[in-house]
């Protein structure tokens, strides 16, 4: 009895630490595939090989270049049957990083987080639609304009024929997204003396869902993804235009991807592959890709 006894715990013991070693073997060998698309919450600053040695040179060395974004949907979102991320900007990066010849790994985060990330050296570049403005044009050292849009007004269309310009938002509740264009913007026409009511949001979309049932009476929002979201969605709402019929831009920008201040030789490279993608017609197959309506394609 008591050798069975023994022998049943020499058994439990080798299966626990069979099961122990399993579990931490499988741990280190992830597939490239869902190591590149992993959503990263909390990032070390990357290593840095030698403080002579710029950042164009480091990437090149460890062989990754580890990019920050956030969910903009058609320029950057989930696949709902793969959880990969996929559109517009996720192939433009990805075209960088075959032309440099490394492994790209993402690191998801809120919009707000980006430049902060960027700024402690958590990511080498970001990209998620981001406007070049001057304010942040003091921070971070962005590549040429990739792609043009601007800021517009998104109602239903009630509300349609009352507004036109931002004088015509008084008194009324106007969505906006957290450390994005659109919110500074409220919080500059709230200081200019109109009296709307700014009410943030993590993500644009919350922020259309609550404009479908009367939360908020207007969205501040990218003309290209509020034109995706109508047509993908048949959402009931209407982009504010001016007496002419024409969109009522708030503001017209180039988007941008953004490095550290001063990685100059970074820089150079990512728009040289911006050059290339335009003059090669690479982008202009993204376009019909990714912004153009799901029907549409």
């Amino acid at each position: 009895m008591i050798r069975l006894i023994k022998s049943k715990i020499v058994v439990f013991f080798y299966l626990l630490f069979v099961s122990i070693w399993i579990l931490l073997f499988s741990g280190c060998v992830l597939p490239d595939r869902l190591r590149a698309n992993s959503t990263e919450t909390s990032v070390a600053p990357l290593p840095l090989l030698d403080d002579n040695v710029n950042s164009l040179a480091q990437i090149q060395a460890r062989g990754i270049m580890r990019v920050g974004t956030a969910i903009t949907e058609p320029f950057e979102y989930r696949d709902p049957d793969t959880g990969e991320l996929m559109g517009f900007d996720i192939d433009t990066i990805q075209y960088i990083a075959d032309q440099l010849g490394v492994e790209l790994v993402w690191v998801e985060m809120p919009f707000a987080n980006l430049i902060p990330a960027l700024d402690d050296r958590k990511v080498d570049m970001t990209i998620a639609a981001m406007y070049i403005n001057p304010e942040r044009e003091e921070q971070v050292d962005f590549s040429e304009p990739y792609f043009n849009t601007g800021l517009v007004m998104v109602a239903r269309p009630a509300l349609q024929a009352h507004i036109v310009t931002v004088q015509d938002l008084a008194g009324l509740k106007v969505g906006v997204k957290i450390g994005a264009t659109g919110a500074a913007l409220a919080q500059d026409l709230m200081a200019q003396g109109i009296g709307l009511e700014s009410k943030e949001y993590k993500d644009t979309f919350d922020s259309f869902l609550d404009l479908e049932v009367g939360r908020v009476d207007i969205v501040f929002n990218d003309y290209l993804n509020s034109l995706a979201y109508i047509k993908d969605t048949q959402a009931d709402f209407q982009i504010i235009t001016n007496d002419s019929g024409e969109i009522e831009f708030l503001s017209q920008v180039g988007l941008g991807i953004a490095v550290h201040s001063g990685d100059q030789e970074l820089l150079d490279q990512v728009n040289k592959a911006l050059l290339e993608m335009k003059e090669n017609g690479t982008f202009d197959q993204l376009k019909a890709i990714w912004l153009m309506p799901i029907s549409d394609r």
